[in-house]
């Protein structure tokens, strides 16, 4: 069973009616000690906020003509990325960023350690770049 909570006054209280009516008909029995999961769900606006840095950057580079070039590359800088080893060596490919596969915790470190591989790559400062997303976004 998944339902959506908050925290409020230090309790964990259902987001919906719905996740409520979920929880009730689960009859949980006082005393007994059940698992969770917590996920933090991602922020679909700091999503865009990524997607906005990386075009910002896209818009002020001259090495990479395909944008998914360069979010592969920025994403291996950025230290998500998988070794893999074939036949003639090693090769490395990108962790995937979707919803289902990366949680906002770890989102939020991409788009940091993003902002110190940008800083690298165009020799900007990262103050630059942090005045600078508002304008793409």
């Amino acid at each position: 069973m998944k339902i959506l909570v908050k925290k409020h006054f230090g309790r964990l209280i259902p987001l919906y009616d719905s996740d409520l009516d979920k929880l009730k008909s689960a009859k949980l029995k006082e005393g007994e000690t059940y698992e969770i999961e917590i996920v933090k769900k991602r922020n679909s606006l700091f999503h865009r906020k990524y997607f906005a840095l990386l075009n910002l950057c896209f818009d002020n580079q001259d090495v990479f003509t395909e944008f998914d070039e360069l979010r592969t590359y920025l994403t291996c800088k950025a230290g998500f990325y998988k070794q893999i080893e074939t036949p003639n060596g090693f090769m490395i490919m990108p962790d995937s960023i979707s919803f289902a596969k990366m949680e906002q915790v770890d989102f939020e470190d991409l788009y940091s350690k993003t902002i110190q591989a940008i800083c690298n790559f165009i020799d900007i400062q990262e103050k630059d770049i942090i005045d600078e997303i508002v304008n793409y976004m």
